[in-house]
């Protein structure tokens, strides 16, 4: 399987935030909707996300007539069949222009995950990167579609098998996609810790070399994607509410406001943690270095033709605020030898210090 060249979109030791705003900005009136989809993307951008998300679907378009209930959403006390759900959750498209304008004055990127075909054409000309739900990740209509956009494309592979993942990759490899991101993704709500297989992360990233990340459904506001970064992620998505008291499907397992301003804090942080990769050292280190870090220092005063004898009139110390003497890795080249300049005690010895035999 070819790997990808990883480009812009995504930044090397940049982690894409995605704040998903699912439904939850479904209230039942017109102006109500607005208005909290507009609040959600206050919330999202103020707390620093690159980008926030909704879902487009219509009621039509994703599950057959009389689908029934789902024994999972009456667990979590819904009552109402998936069309019924589906149906009160779908977001008119004259609402997308409305919410890509707004995003783009509050300088947060725009997404919405397509559930058809006709989603995604209506979705393409406000996004300039595509999400493929788990469960849309066999859609081969839908795929087809996005990857003749050219432009990046997210897969969440909650509930797949590796077979799926490799058809999904190699479909948009063939495709010619040019940007592809895999999201470790447990499709359960919320996700139990032990549910979430972080590892796979990494696996997914040695095998595809494509970007990878998470679309994180725990409760935990800050274990998974802390561990997933740690994996090599690029991306994290969450889940966000205004409250986790309101009523809909998405709300419960959300993080709130300050929840998800302190995830964006601290993923920020972690990306400064992660540096380089390259082994250096820091600015921050430099003069504890040079104050603590052992070096060839003379243990007493020594004249000049003395001989250097380790342990007798030089040791390995740390210098402290005197002047620091040569790296011990050259010890074999000073020790034995005489000297042809006058040392202090506690100063540090150098090849210079050194007669020529």
């Amino acid at each position: 399987m070819m790997k990808y060249k990883l480009n812009s979109h995504f930044k090397k030791n940049k982690i894409f935030v995605i704040a998903e705003a699912g439904s939850n900005w479904k209230v039942g009136s017109k102006e109500k909707d607005y208005k909290r989809a507009f609040k959600l993307i206050d919330i999202a951008s103020n707390a620093g996300a690159d980008a926030v998300k909704f879902q487009t679907f219509s009621s039509t378009g994703v599950y057959v007539q009389n689908a029934g209930y789902s024994k999972y959403l009456q667990k979590s006390g819904v009552r109402k069949t998936i069309n019924e759900i589906f149906r009160e959750n779908s977001m008119p498209s004259e609402m997308l222009y409305s919410l890509a304008s707004y995003c783009k004055e509050k300088h947060i990127e725009f997404m919405s995950t397509p559930f058809s075909l006709k989603d995604a054409k209506l979705v393409d000309k406000f996004v300039r990167v595509h999400k493929i739900a788990s469960y849309e990740m066999n859609h081969i209509p839908l795929l087809e579609f996005l990857a003749r956009t050219k432009k990046p494309i997210v897969v969440s592979t909650g509930a797949s098998t590796e077979y799926e993942i490799d058809f999904t990759v190699n479909y948009l490899q063939k495709m010619k996609v040019k940007e592809i991101a895999l999201l470790q993704c447990t499709a359960c709500y919320p996700a139990p810790m032990r549910s979430m297989n972080l590892s796979v992360i990494r696996y997914f990233q040695k095998k595809y070399g494509v970007y990878v990340g998470l679309s994180d459904h725990s409760i935990e506001s800050f274990v998974s994607p802390l561990v997933a970064i740690g994996l090599g992620a690029n991306i994290i998505e969450k889940h966000f509410t205004i409250s986790r008291k309101l009523n809909g499907p998405d709300h419960k397992f959300a993080l709130e406001p300050n929840e998800l301003k302190n995830l964006v804090r601290v993923i920020r942080q972690a990306e400064e943690a992660l540096g380089t990769g390259k082994k250096i050292i820091q600015n921050e280190e430099l003069e504890l270095r040079r104050f603590a870090k052992r070096a060839i220092q003379a243990k007493k005063n020594i004249n000049i033709g003395d001989k250097l004898v380790l342990g007798e009139n030089f040791d390995i110390l740390r210098p402290g605020n005197r002047k620091r003497g040569a790296e011990p890795i050259i010890l074999d080249k000073i020790n034995g030898r005489r000297v042809k300049h006058r040392i202090k005690s506690g100063d540090g010895i150098h090849i210079r210090h050194i007669k020529r035999s």
